[in-house]
């Protein structure tokens, strides 16, 4: 598996909250942590505009499949173990827009 690395878009299992069914969904990684745990916010293609939503015009360089839009306040703490596939990285403006929107949250 590539390097995964803050800003990646990865390929995974993410999970409901139910903890028994998931859908394959890409995700950017946010943080790494020493034991294994990863913090991601979730990609979707359905074209959400809320002010914590961000639209990724160049999706096609980032290898998703669609048009899509990563959901800065839809974050989970999931292991490193469940990446499929790394699939890209986003752009520096990119993780600049998640990194304001995140202090906004918290």
């Amino acid at each position: 598996m590539e390097q995964i690395e803050n800003g990646s878009i990865a390929l995974l299992k993410f999970p409901f909250t139910d903890g028994f069914t998931y859908k394959r969904r890409p995700v950017v990684i946010l943080k790494t942590f020493e034991d294994g745990d990863m913090l991601v916010c979730r990609i979707t293609s359905k074209m959400y505009a809320s002010h914590y939503d961000i639209c990724i015009d160049d999706w096609e360089n980032f290898g998703l499949k669609l048009p899509s839009v990563i959901r800065v306040h839809k974050m989970a703490t999931l292991e490193t173990t469940m990446i499929e596939r790394i699939l890209g990285t986003v752009s520096t403006e990119i993780m600049q827009k998640i990194t304001t929107l995140f202090k906004e949250i918290i």
